[in-house]
């Protein structure tokens, strides 16, 4: 047995701390609950007052990864709703799995169920491929006895965060093709075209116009430097990669990314959706406030919100309420702060969450439509900069040495 040091909300809102003996975290967690109290914090006492830092688990995959993950987690919502038992379902849904990567790790994953372990623990051991909520999820879930609810919950929220991603791939795949055609034929033009008028330039002794020049100049060096040019570009990628990953740096970006126009505006949108469905995904499978807001600061890839949320978190350890909480954060729009009191006040936690989820849900499909809008007319400005510098460029020399053959 391990002993836990616990804090909880009775009915009547008064907050107690005790010591348990439980099992593991899990069964403390139960143990509160069957006495009809609110968890709001668990660590084992062992630990000691000083709490562990906890950092960010990354995991691995792009697109197909997040697929296969998102149908991995359909299907065992289905296998856990049918009744169909756990290693064997996972070992089912191993076998029809697409990624070779993802299948080994269910495989693994299976094994450990079978060797007596619970589903939560055998998925945190694979750290590079599950998400900490993944885990975390899955543990509050099987603890309350709700891990067909909790399984379907999570589906619908990697579902949401997925059509999210595909819909910001969609608005930025035709401006990025349109820029990186233009590059490639801005580097044809100063490769293979001018240095054809170069020479035709150089026959004559007139001065050339300062447009001219430059696109001479930068034509010159891609032809007679690539090599420097391209150790160049090498240093500048990885020097602004160590650049971003100092913490600073990091953080003084991820503030000024949310203050810009439209684009902050649609980042911040994307963000509220996902702190509001995990928060609600976390406490509907029973985890505790203070884990529910540990795991959903955790998941924040900007720093400046992962900095508010982790306030909040501060907050409501040190006693103060979820409102209160909310009020002192920097980031969360009125909106939320605004719904969340009202909700807690009222006993409608549930039905806020789930209207604000759908007012970000469609304010961010808002803000992606407006950025594709905003885009276009950019793109058409840049493309008639990039033409207008080389027109003049070439034709205004050409212009004065037509000039100077008519005198002459």
């Amino acid at each position: 047995m391990a002993t836990f040091s616990v804090q909880f909300a009775e009915a009547n809102g008064r907050r107690i701390k005790q010591v348990i003996e439980a099992v593991d975290e899990r069964a403390a967690l139960s143990t509160l609950e069957a006495r009809g109290v609110t968890p709001i914090s668990i660590t084992a006492a062992a630990a000691g007052k000083k709490e562990k830092k906890q950092t960010v688990r990354r995991v691995k995959g792009g697109k197909s990864m997040r697929r296969a993950m998102l149908d991995f987690t359909h299907q065992m919502a289905a296998v856990a709703e049918s009744g169909i038992p756990i290693i064997a379902g996972l070992k089912a849904v191993g076998e029809q799995t697409g990624q070779p990567e993802l299948r080994a790790g269910i495989q693994r994953i299976a094994g450990r169920v079978e060797g007596g372990r619970t589903l939560a623990d055998a998925i945190d051991m694979e750290r590079s491929l599950f998400p900490e909520i993944y885990a975390k999820t899955i543990a509050a879930g099987e603890a309350a006895g709700k891990l067909p609810e909790v399984l379907n919950s999570l589906a619908s929220y990697m579902e949401q965060e997925y059509e999210t991603r595909g819909q910001i791939r969609s608005a930025l795949t035709y401006p990025a093709m349109v820029v990186g055609t233009l590059v490639l034929a801005t580097g044809v033009l100063l490769v293979f075209v001018i240095p054809q008028f170069a020479e035709l330039f150089q026959k004559f002794e007139s001065d050339l116009p300062l447009p001219t020049k430059i696109l001479l100049g930068i034509s010159g060096a891609l032809i007679n430097h690539y090599i420097l040019l391209l150790l160049g570009a090498v240093a500048l990628y990885f020097g602004v990669r160590k650049l971003l990953s100092l913490p600073a740096v990091r953080s003084w970006l991820d503030y000024r990314i949310l203050k810009l126009p439209v684009f902050g505006n649609l980042l911040i949108g994307i963000y509220m959706v996902r702190f509001i469905e995990l928060l609600d995904l976390l406490i509907e499978a029973a985890l505790p406030i203070t884990n529910a807001l540990r795991v959903t600061a955790d998941s924040m890839t900007n720093e400046a919100l992962r900095k508010d949320v982790r306030g909040m978190l501060k907050s409501v350890e040190g006693g103060r309420s979820l409102t209160d909480a909310f009020s002192r954060t920097e980031w969360l729009t009125p909106l939320v702060k605004r719904m969340l009191a009202i909700g807690e006040q009222s006993g409608r936690t549930d039905q806020i969450f789930a209207y604000l989820k759908k007012y970000y849900s469609d304010q961010t499909q808002r803000s992606v439509k407006l950025l594709s809008t905003l885009i276009e007319p950019i793109m058409v400005i840049s493309l008639a900069a990039v033409v207008l510098f080389f027109a003049l460029s070439i034709f205004m020399p050409m212009w004065k040495l037509l000039k100077l053959v008519g005198t002459g």
